[in-house]
């Protein structure tokens, strides 16, 4: 299965968001998993707005997205939870601090 991960970005350490993102895309993986990291297809360059632009045209092409603990607290994680719901695309979560479940 093809999984995008969606979680917060903005506003937070990106050291802090590369660890976060990659524990999940690992895990992910770990399962079987072709994984879509969206750090990986953005530039720290770049602004919110071209982020999600390249980002949402990847998510449609999944078969489920991954939601990390913090993604309520994201309006680009929001976005990507509304188009993977309406979309009727397997949502899964990836609580890193009780261990990985799907």
């Amino acid at each position: 299965m093809k999984v995008y991960i969606a979680g917060k970005v903005t506003g937070l350490p990106l050291g802090d968001v590369f660890t976060k993102f990659g524990r999940a895309e690992f895990w992910l993986k770990e399962k079987g998993h072709e994984v879509v990291n969206p750090l990986k297809l953005c530039s720290s360059a770049w602004s919110w707005k071209r982020c999600m632009r390249v980002c949402l045209a990847e998510l449609v092409k999944c078969d489920a997205i991954c939601m990390l603990e913090d993604w309520g607290e994201s309006a680009g994680a929001k976005v990507e939870y509304y188009v993977a719901a309406s979309l009727g695309l397997t949502v899964m979560a990836y609580k890193a601090s009780k261990g990985s479940r799907v």
